[in-house]
């Protein structure tokens, strides 16, 4: 297949990605996960048939216009691509970084003029001095002060690492991406919602969001951690749970051996009856969200982190009853062939 890139016409080896082509040729094109997830490397087809499954996540106002994922995109006839503004980018500024566990920081940066986003979606942050991005979810609503994103800090993070040293520095934010965000026409529905990791910020923004919409509908809301201290917010949680009637957290504590037996309050999940309270388990995450004794075919569903669990998870709750269109699914990828 021939491939029409800024001027330059050139040959796709066999096999070979959009992206993987045109960086061949000493062009680059901005990216991160090289798995068609986290939406860096969007360019848009000029001309040409663009594959289904590099369009796959885009949003259908997107796919019209042509946008597609390069390092998926393996197209099976001739086609002439550019660069787009997929999404706008505006100018921030980090204003605080604050560690939320030893593993986690809450960066917050100012809402820039004119961005309009959903709570639950993702933005790429971005470092002006060198064009590094890295994609991170919203944990807080429109209306806040700030936008809240919750990063985890990785030996060696190339933007973890920069972060808590960035206060008062310009960043770029490019966004929002993803549909991982609450509907408020239905305020009745059950919502189900499950995470590991800083899969939580997301989660959160959307469990804040219904809140504040008066949701009406019962929350169950899940974290899972390899370790009680990776479920961070545990407070915050507590809180929520106290003031909203019909919300119940439970976080699931994998590794039993790393986990003192007194802070173990409950090793199952309680009963609707006890709906209102915070719980962690012993139990899997999975094994926890597939025992509920809820009607999935009710339910909107939300899984963020880990994208083995994540994929997992939706395979399951969709064969148990839950509709493909109300489940969000946001797996958190690590950096393709890259420091973090």
């Amino acid at each position: 297949m021939t491939i029409l890139f800024e001027g330059k016409s050139f040959e796709l080896l066999p096999d070979e990605t959009l992206l993987e082509g045109i960086e061949r040729q000493g062009s680059s094109v901005p990216w991160f996960c090289r798995q068609g997830i986290c939406q860096a490397c969007v360019l848009q087809a000029r001309s040409g048939t663009v594959p289904a499954a590099a369009q796959k996540g885009l949003k259908e106002s997107s796919r019209r216009q042509g946008f597609l994922l390069s390092c998926v995109c393996r197209p099976t006839a001739d086609l002439e691509v550019e660069r787009c503004d997929a999404s706008r980018r505006f100018l921030s500024r980090v204003e605080q970084v604050e560690p939320l566990s030893e593993q986690v920081l809450r960066v917050l940066v100012t809402v820039p003029e004119g961005f309009v986003y959903e709570a639950g979606q993702y933005v790429q942050l971005e470092r002006l001095a060198d064009g590094l991005m890295r994609p991170y979810s919203l944990a807080s609503v429109p209306g806040s002060a700030a936008l809240e994103m919750h990063v985890a800090r990785l030996p060696g993070g190339a933007m973890s690492g920069w972060l808590p040293g960035a206060v008062g520095q310009s960043v770029g934010i490019r966004g929002p991406f993803g549909e991982c965000s609450y509907v408020g026409a239905e305020l009745d529905r059950p919502l189900l919602l499950a995470g590991t990791g800083t899969g939580l910020a997301p989660l959160l923004g959307v469990v804040r969001a219904a809140l504040a919409a008066g949701h009406r509908g019962p929350i169950r809301l899940y974290h899972g951690s390899l370790t009680r201290a990776g479920l961070y917010l545990w407070a915050e949680l507590t809180r929520l749970v106290e003031r909203a009637e019909g919300l119940e957290v439970v976080g699931s504590v994998i590794s039993l051996d790393l986990l003192p037996a007194p802070e173990v309050p409950a090793p199952e999940l309680p009963a609707r009856e006890s709906a209102g309270r915070c719980a962690i388990s012993n139990t899997a995450l999975d094994q926890l969200v597939l025992a509920a004794p809820i009607d999935w075919g009710k339910q909107r569903v939300y899984l963020c982190g880990h994208p083995d669990l994540v994929r997992k998870l939706q395979k399951k709750v969709y064969l148990a009853g839950a509709s493909l269109d109300r489940i969000h699914a946001d797996p958190f990828v690590a950096p393709g062939n890259a420091a973090r």
